[in-house]
């Protein structure tokens, strides 16, 4: 699958040979959210984690004029109250320069291609409250759930399993 969008623009899987590119994007989004922070991933944990044998996450690149300029990664979980799958966007990132050129919104587009196409009921995503990227989810039609994204880990996780029977 690899759609072509428009003025050079297209969307593809990405592939194991994709795994620095996607690294440095991770990197850039982190620098987005947290500038000077080391990224906690490699592209070697990128390469075992989506492109082994059991992956954990799928990725569409996209690239304008054959250059990568930006990927979304995404998982499949599960919608209990519909009985269904649906996706969840793990990553989106597109390069400075190619931001609000119809990058991000091809991304999110072959994504919820991907989502019909194996019948997921819908696809969701966490973003932090401020964010500039609440405006572009809301144009795409993308509701605001105002849930609280709780996180469990480090010594709390371990505690909390310690106390497991």
């Amino acid at each position: 699958m690899r759609e072509e969008v428009s003025h050079g623009l297209t969307v593809r899987p990405a592939t194991v040979q994709d795994s620095e590119t996607i690294f440095s994007f991770v990197a850039g989004l982190i620098d987005d959210h947290l500038p000077g922070q080391t990224p906690w991933t490699s592209a070697e944990r990128i390469e075992k984690d989506g492109f082994g044998p059991d992956p954990l996450f799928e990725a569409l690149v996209a690239e304008r004029d054959a250059r990568p300029v930006g990927f979304v990664s995404f998982f499949r979980g599960y919608a209990g109250w519909r009985g269904k799958p649906m996706g969840i966007v793990h990553a989106l990132y597109v390069v400075p320069e190619e931001r609000r050129t119809g990058a991000v919104r091809a991304l999110m587009a072959v994504v919820a291609k991907v989502a019909m196409e194996r019948d997921w009921a819908r696809v969701e995503l966490f973003v932090e409250e401020e964010r500039p990227a609440i405006r572009f989810y809301e144009v795409i039609d993308m509701r605001d759930l105002h849930h609280r994204h709780m996180r469990l880990d480090g010594e709390a996780l371990a505690r909390l399993a310690d106390s497991a029977f």
